[in-house]
């Protein structure tokens, strides 16, 4: 069997990737990577590092995955990932490592009730509906939660309408147990405190993609995976084009393409496969709206919540005259069907009641609209993953290494019921990177 080498000229490294093999001839580790979002990005960036030859296969033509930056004009537009939440150190050391500077985001929440706005401390009351949660007792779906225990209607409408869009989750199906878990964990590094990049999460892509180009890392876009056999000291990946074949895999595709089934795997996962269904992919509906001039009274409010309306969240930008309305869980679902032209006007709608403008007038001053059909994305079919009811360990069984071949990486694998953020796929690449670096 093939050994580490330990007299390597890569010895300066932490960990090479150098082996001896029985004739005394000298091989580099190699694994092919499946996605080319930021997870797959950053293990790139990492395994180049300790010497490996690294391959990512991503079907989409560009890389980023979830993560997906525009410019209308010199103004960065998210169609994805947005905010950095929190003070998540391994997402901090990229940003800072990248070169990219930040900007808080206002953390003001203002509920339109009633026909008028009012201030409400949105992540207090929903921290302290969180913290009711009970992980003594059996667990149960959100909604059977919050029916039994919040008798205030305003905070039984906050709780449910926070976690439909914060996690894009049905609050019938979710998890309480997961979003206590969550909470406490969110609670650690400071998750209610959010900002921005300056230059949007797009120049987080850039930088990863030019370090990984830069070390030799090869990058294959267009590329779809549909076949993954795994036999005794390597991996054979099947494209529409081609057979790769390397020492070890790393999938971080979007739990949504696990889901649908067009990934096969040979010999088959069956523990993989009831996680993999078993956990909910929710979905998510953002438009923006980018205006001539800022005609709303103050330019960064932060964040306004119309929980009754299709497009219940809306927030500014300091970047630009911008506002983005966005809708998660069943709400997102019931807009799946709308054109960007029929958003439009739903949002003008919105915004019209809640700031009292005429939509005439808002029209006249809008200069365009931007959105992203992340459900009907074939290579991604969805926004990101959330927790069944019982379902605390489904997350470590995706996450578990086969054979020391196979590995799973990406924010559906994240342990702490932090799913759905960057930070999380960030910090699924740095634990599966340790695995096979000791494997």
């Amino acid at each position: 069997m093939p050994q580490t080498s330990r007299n390597c000229e890569c010895e300066k490294h932490t960990s090479c990737a150098h082996v001896i093999l029985r004739n005394g001839k000298t091989m580099q580790r190699s694994v092919l990577i499946l996605g080319g979002g930021i997870a797959g990005l950053t293990a790139a960036a990492e395994l180049l590092a300790h010497n490996w030859r690294v391959t990512i296969v991503e079907a989409k033509p560009r890389l980023g995955g979830r993560v997906h930056t525009i410019h209308d004009g010199s103004t960065p537009i998210e169609l994805g990932a947005e905010f950095v939440h929190g003070n998540d150190p391994a997402l901090g050391d990229l940003i800072r490592k990248a070169g990219l500077s930040t900007h808080k985001v206002c953390d003001e929440n203002r509920w339109f009730k009633d026909g008028r706005l009012e201030s409400i401390g949105l992540w207090e009351r929903v921290g302290e509906t969180m913290h009711r949660i009970d992980p003594r007792r059996d667990d149960e779906p959100f909604a059977t939660f919050t029916a039994r225990e919040l008798k205030n209607k305003d905070d039984r409408e906050m709780a449910l309408g926070f976690v439909q869009g914060f996690n894009a989750a049905d609050p019938g199906r979710i998890s309480a147990h997961a979003l206590l878990r969550s909470e406490v964990s969110s609670e650690r590094s400071s998750g209610s405190k959010q900002s921005r990049i300056a230059r949007g999460y797009g120049a987080l892509v850039d930088w990863l993609t030019s370090k990984v180009r830069d070390k030799g890392g090869v990058i294959r876009t267009g590329a779809v995976a549909h076949a993954v056999h795994r036999k005794s000291g390597e991996v054979d990946v099947f494209t529409e084009r081609e057979r790769l074949t390397a020492d070890t895999t790393l999938i971080t595709l979007p739990l949504g393409v696990l889901k649908k089934g067009t990934l096969s795997f040979k010999p088959s996962l069956p523990r993989k496969a009831e996680a993999i269904a078993a956990l909910e992919f929710g979905n998510v509906r953002r438009v923006t709206l980018v205006f001539r001039e800022m005609w709303w009274p103050k330019h960064d409010f932060g964040f306004i919540h119309s929980f009754a309306d299709v497009l219940p969240t809306w927030w500014s930008d300091p970047r630009g005259p911008i506002l983005t309305g966005w809708a998660g869980g069943p709400k997102a679902d019931a807009l799946v069907e709308r054109s960007a032209d029929e958003l439009k006007k739903l949002s003008l709608e919105i915004l019209s009641k809640v700031f009292g403008e005429k939509r005439a007038a808002l029209n006249d001053r809008l200069l365009s609209v931007h959105t992203h059909d992340w459900a009907g994305d074939p290579h991604i079919r969805g926004a990101y993953s959330y927790i069944p009811v019982r379902g605390l360990d489904l997350p470590k069984v995706l996450a578990e290494p086969v054979e020391n071949t196979l590995f799973f990486a990406g924010e559906a694998t994240a342990t702490d019921a932090q799913m759905g953020t960057v930070f999380g796929a960030v910090e699924s690449s740095r634990r599966v990177v340790s695995q096979m670096i000791a494997a």
